[in-house]
């Protein structure tokens, strides 16, 4: 299953896109500019496969009250893949670049340094990089696969097949905004 988080505020029962660009952060702005040059937009929404929690959603004790959020799963996505792992060891590189261009140059430097590392030059996308120094190529063979998430440009959330949410008050929003009611569950936090 695919999943995505969504604020109660941001749903809509149809196709919904990434938030505004003036709501991203720019240091994380500067990371999807440079994934937009891959993927082919910017900016992205983001789901994840398999592994709620990445989403941000939580259903633990410790989870505010206020927080709006509700997880939506999808049976099939296609999106362009992103390796979570991977993708989050080069985020802080990405959040320093100044263009696209110093991007990708931060991301060899990046790949040089893991080459250098003991710990890491034996890791197949430390291998990869000492073999050919191709970044497009260590990128589409570690960075790009489908492993744990994948990026869309517009996302149909009534093609959902499980909403989770918190509470009643929630799972009545749904519904008024057309969400078919056996498909909502609530999954509130434990104490």
């Amino acid at each position: 299953m695919y999943y995505h988080r969504r604020d109660l505020p941001h749903i809509a029962y149809g196709k919904v896109g990434p938030p505004p660009e003036e709501a991203i952060d720019q240091e994380f702005a500067r990371a999807y500019r440079w994934l937009g040059q891959y993927c082919g937009f910017y900016p992205q929404v983001w789901l994840s496969r398999s592994r709620s929690s990445i989403t941000g959603f939580t259903r633990f004790y410790g989870v505010p009250a206020r927080d709006t959020g509700v997880l939506f799963g999808f049976d099939q996505v296609q999106g362009f893949p992103v390796d979570y792992d991977l993708w989050c060891e080069l985020l802080n590189t990405l959040m320093r670049s100044a263009s696209v261009d110093h991007a990708n140059e931060l991301v060899r430097e990046h790949l040089d340094w893991r080459v250098s590392d003991p710990e890491l030059a034996e890791e197949p996308v430390s291998r990869t990089w000492r073999q050919t120094r191709d970044l497009d190529c260590a990128l589409r063979e570690h960075l790009f696969q489908h492993n744990d998430q994948v990026v869309v440009p517009r996302l149909n959330l009534k093609s959902a097949k499980r909403i989770v949410c918190r509470n009643e008050h929630q799972k009545k929003a749904l519904r008024r905004l057309g969400f078919i009611e056996d498909r909502i569950v609530i999954r509130g936090r434990r104490r």
